[in-house]
């Protein structure tokens, strides 16, 4: 094998991101729990989850489900994240200042966004406050009453 050939697939090796001469993307990677909020909302109710941010990660996915969400006659429901300060939530599109919207995930007419993402980044307070957190309000736009889980957790690492 010739020193060019030997250079290339050296060089192709060593930037793949394959764990073959260091840590892979993934494995740069950090994920872990924050907390897990489960309840229910009644038909055209809204409730709401004051809920701390994982400071580990530099991103918090808040994964929603509920009973009922793959059916097309079942429950419909939205979560929003706002800021702490939020009092008076209103479903959008009314919504600025502190109860602008951070986030959302649920049930759209094309579909259903699992996850809920807040970045707040590491050193960041001026977004979320010390200590950080925030609000999900969950509106359920059916007219029958939903159980569900919000399962958080927090990301740091590249995006692979």
């Amino acid at each position: 094998m010739s020193i060019r050939l030997f250079l290339v697939v050296f060089a192709t090796l060593s930037t793949s991101g394959c764990d073959l001469l260091g840590p892979s993307c993934v494995s740069r990677q950090d994920v872990g729990p924050v907390t897990v909020i489960t309840g229910e909302v009644a038909p055209g109710q809204l409730v709401v989850h004051q809920v701390p941010y994982g400071t580990q990660g530099s991103q918090n996915d808040a994964r929603l489900a509920w009973v009922g969400q793959s059916s097309p006659f079942g429950p419909r429901l939205r979560a929003y994240a706002t800021r702490v300060a939020c009092i008076d939530f209103r479903p959008p599109p009314a919504n600025t200042g502190v109860c602008a919207i951070l986030a959302s995930a649920g049930w759209f007419e094309a579909g259903i966004a699992s996850t809920l993402t807040v970045t707040h980044g590491r050193g960041n307070p001026e977004v979320l406050g010390s200590p950080p957190e925030y609000k999900i309000w969950l509106v359920n736009d059916s007219e029958q009453s939903a159980r569900y889980t919000i399962d958080i957790t927090y990301f740091f690492g590249p995006d692979c």
